[in-house]
């Protein structure tokens, strides 16, 4: 393995006594950098043309990535990317451009400068408004990587109040940050959810409300997947058939008409079906 290929599986960067611990001499290091495969980001940083800026900037500043910044590391789910980077650091020196975040103890040997996935969840709750906190935190438990008990424990005090308010609304079960997303918004509209709940002849639903109205929710790969498409048809159609009445919604439409989709739903309930045809 030549530097570069390590410096790749770290996203891009380390330091110089990472280099050394994964068995490089200087000589190689100092090769890669003549022959142009890496470069020398400053005294003691290597890094790749196309390393993470995140982890650049946290290398700089001795510091690690952490909250929505590290999201993209542990495959969280996000509902937007951050405006700025998301930095820890136990030192009180960090400038005013990334968005600080504290811990304690050194974080100089993380390889790749990230913090522990639990730390991340931490700040997350701690920083982040409530649904783009709470989908992070699902994504992993519904992985097994955490447990809302866990992280509770880590957050004691009034002052954490907020955070473990987003804890109590954690379940399993949600293929996606949008069901996610939909099921705290449904609930807190007074309607009665269940969710992946399986009918006769249909299969598995995302939603069925009031016990009458089958929701289900799309992601943006929705019409790209034509078998999945043309399953999807046959379920509403089956739906349809059987009594259930069948609304779907897409990425756009959970996350950025919410009161449109809601009010639908709630005529959806309050009209009473057609007797005739």
């Amino acid at each position: 393995m030549l530097p570069a290929d390590f410096l790749t599986g770290q996203g891009g960067v380390a330091r110089l006594a990472h280099l050394r611990r994964a068995g490089f001499t200087r000589a190689q290091i100092d090769h890669a950098v003549d022959s142009g495969l890496i470069l020398k980001h400053r005294h003691g940083v290597y890094r790749l043309p196309q390393a993470d800026p995140d982890f650049i900037r946290a290398y700089e500043l001795n510091a690690a990535v952490t909250c929505v910044s590290a999201a993209g590391h542990y495959a969280l789910w996000t509902i937007r990317a951050p405006d700025r980077p998301h930095l820890a650091a136990s030192h009180r020196r960090l400038p005013a451009g990334p968005l600080a975040h504290r811990i304690s103890g050194n974080v100089s040997t993380l390889l790749p400068p990230v913090l522990p996935l639990k730390d991340v969840l931490v700040h997350c709750l701690q920083c982040l408004p409530e649904l783009e906190a709470l989908v992070m935190v699902e994504c992993a438990y519904n992985r097994g990587e955490t447990d809302p008990d866990f992280l509770r424990r880590l957050l004691p005090g009034a002052r954490n109040g907020r955070a473990r308010a987003v804890l109590d609304l954690v379940e399993r079960g949600s293929d996606s940050l949008l069901e996610t997303v939909a099921r705290v918004l449904f609930r807190r509209h007074g309607f009665d959810v269940r969710t992946q709940v399986y009918l006769e002849g249909i299969g598995y639903v995302d939603f069925l409300i009031n016990g009458c109205l089958i929701v289900e929710i799309d992601g943006v790969g929705f019409h790209l997947n034509k078998p999945q498409f043309k399953k999807d048809i046959r379920r509403n159609n089956v739906g349809a058939a059987t009594g259930y009445r069948v609304l779907r919604y897409l990425y756009e439409d959970v996350l950025h008409r919410p009161d449109e989709m809601l009010e639908q739903i709630r005529l959806a309930l309050a009209t009473p079906p057609r007797t005739s045809c």
